[in-house]
């Protein structure tokens, strides 16, 4: 686990000098935070995979449903005839299956998915929910790092004791698509996704060479892990992870973007992912805190330069015959 900006432990263990602990606890970067455990994001689209596993499980969708995405949904409001709720996706995409929804990162198919809308029934939030925790978003992985954080996963009851307001279907859109006040920690989404690879084991994080793995299995079926990590596998080859197309190692991976600050003047910028794609090894998520808004395509970068670090390494890691001590 990597947690940036960090500090000097040597500088801490002396006491000083004074000038350079202050600054480290002025730096708004918070480098005493162990960001992977003890950091709470917005996870924007990188939950898509999830919720398409447990909509496929439940029977809400098949690999061959296929949704409209013109770029916005319209619902009429009831408080206001004549007037509409409009839900904007990303970019127009038009007619898209789970894997191009996947894919493409759809925020109509997950909206609909998710909520429902015209013909289309939705998963609703109790099933949202269901899902996300069956994932293990909203609680402790369990990892043997002190300090670690739950996150959350908004509901009904949440939203009523928080702000005295009740639940709306557009609440249940944008929990759909990671966001409203969906929180997730980085630890908590390179679990989920080394489940997905897996075929739905659910291990706690160790940091100990040596451990005896425990895991729990999500209930999702392996025909539906089969779609969704093809669905990530066309993220990385003809969509918005191609910097992660590789010669030399075969990626899967899902983007997300999530807005933050209090005028959305910030973006979150994520990835996960897994690979060798035919046979998984490895898992992988990486967030950039408060980017700009527009830089979102950051992590995928961030990710792709890591990898050709390794390679440049001749790391077993990718394919290569470099020794992990020699590393």
């Amino acid at each position: 686990m990597v947690s940036y900006p960090s500090f000097d432990p040597n500088v801490m263990a002396s006491g000083g000098p004074s000038k350079i602990i202050a600054g480290y606890s002025k730096d708004p970067g918070r480098p005493f935070l162990d960001h992977a455990v003890q950091g709470v994001y917005a996870p924007g689209s990188i939950v898509k995979p999830l919720i398409a596993s447990g909509a496929l499980t439940d029977g809400l969708i098949t690999q061959n449903t296929v949704i409209d995405d013109p770029g916005f949904l319209s619902l009429p409001d009831p408080y206001h005839p004549g007037k509409s709720f409009i839900y904007k996706g990303w970019k127009a995409l038009g007619i898209v299956d789970v894997r191009k929804a996947i894919a493409w990162s759809s925020d109509i198919f997950f909206y609909t998915v998710g909520g429902g809308f015209g013909n289309q029934k939705g998963l609703g939030i109790d099933r949202l929910e269901y899902w996300y925790r069956q994932f293990g978003l909203g609680s402790l992985t369990g990892v043997d790092a002190p300090g670690e954080v739950a996150g959350l996963i908004p509901n009904p009851q949440w939203k009523q004791t928080t702000f005295g307001e009740p639940w709306y279907l557009g609440d249940t859109y944008f929990t759909a698509i990671g966001q409203y006040s969906v929180q997730v920690t980085p630890i908590q989404m390179v679990r989920a996704t080394a489940a997905v690879a897996n075929g739905g084991k659910l291990f706690t994080p160790t940091l100990l060479a040596e451990q005896n793995p425990t895991f729990v299995n999500v209930p999702v079926d392996a025909a539906a892990f089969k779609v969704v990590q093809e669905g990530m596998r066309q993220t990385v080859t003809e969509a918005l992870a191609s910097a992660l197309n590789l010669p030399y190692v075969k990626v899967a991976a899902k983007t997300g973007t999530a807005q933050t600050g209090t005028r959305n003047q910030y973006d979150n910028s994520w990835v996960i992912g897994f690979f060798p794609y035919e046979n998984p090894q490895y898992a992988f998520a990486v967030v950039l805190e408060r980017g700009p808004a527009g830089t979102g395509s950051q992590a995928v970068n961030a990710m792709r330069d890591l990898f050709e670090a390794l390679h440049a390494e001749d790391s077993v890691y990718v394919g290569g015959v470099a020794t992990a001590s020699a590393q």
